[in-house]
């Protein structure tokens, strides 16, 4: 269109130039347009994400293409499991409008403490929250920022029993797990697809969450995050099997009032 408005500028007389540049015009108008609509999608389009999913992840899959995220990766990466000891005790008694809105209020408490330091959440399953650290891209002090996350959750269920105490409800414990090591990122399913991390690692991570109800502590971690902590406090607590692997593991309890 440019082109041709040039050309006939230069050869034609003037009510057809005025003529071609109306509609020069009115093309590069459509264009504006058009480019203004495709922009008010890929914005409408991450926002219905960003509802759905943690907004790295829906900003990922609104930039990545389909088929690198269907073929995935693997890489490094610190996972942490948590879960509210005693939930079905808690909520005996409740109305399910109730106890929906006792495990918003938990999963927004636990949303701030894990995207505070860095991480990113990964689903929530009833009580239970799965957050990785490293992802989408491995970065260094993910372990830092794992344990820091588990400080950070604890921090929020104190200041949420001060105010469920008061009102004289029971107090929330939650059992936290970490373990560091190889998992595989990318989305995963057919009709359904689900941007997740999965592997030996993450499946370790939870075993440790679950073992917090036997094992005298609060957050449990395996000495793959203790080598990489640069910070922090951890007392060995056990030396054995954890069901998901066939390796004996050293097992630690971090220190939650850091």
């Amino acid at each position: 269109m440019p082109l041709l408005l040039g050309l006939a500028t230069a050869t034609a007389p003037e009510p057809v130039t005025l003529g071609l540049a109306g509609l020069a015009l009115a093309w590069l108008s459509l264009r504006v347009q058009r480019l203004h609509s495709a922009e008010q999608e890929s914005t409408r389009h991450r926002n219905n994400l960003a509802r759905l999913t943690a907004p790295a992840i829906a900003q990922l899959l609104a930039e990545t293409d389909s088929h690198a995220l269907r073929v995935g990766w693997e890489q490094e990466a610190t996972v942490l499991f948590a879960d509210i000891r005693g939930f079905t005790r808690l909520c005996e008694g409740l109305a399910p409008g109730d106890v929906a809105a006792f495990l918003a209020d938990f999963r927004a408490r636990a949303a701030r403490a894990i995207e505070a330091a860095g991480g990113l959440i990964d689903k929530f399953v009833g009580d239970e929250v799965m957050a990785v650290f490293g992802a989408p891209a491995a970065a260094p002090g993910d372990a830092d920022r794992a344990v820091a996350a588990a400080c950070y959750l604890a921090s929020a269920m104190a200041a949420w029993n001060r105010d469920r105490v008061g009102v004289d409800l029971p107090p929330v414990r939650v059992g936290i797990g970490l373990h560091r090591g190889p998992v595989f990122i990318g989305a995963i399913g057919a009709e359904r697809v689900e941007f997740t991390a999965v592997g030996t690692t993450v499946n370790v991570a939870r075993r440790l969450e679950q073992m917090t109800r036997t094992v005298a502590c609060d957050c449990l971690v395996s000495e793959a995050v203790v080598e990489n902590m640069t910070s922090g406090e951890a007392r060995i607590v056990a030396v054995q099997p954890v069901r998901g692997t066939t390796a004996v593991l050293r097992l630690f309890a971090i220190r939650m009032d850091t």
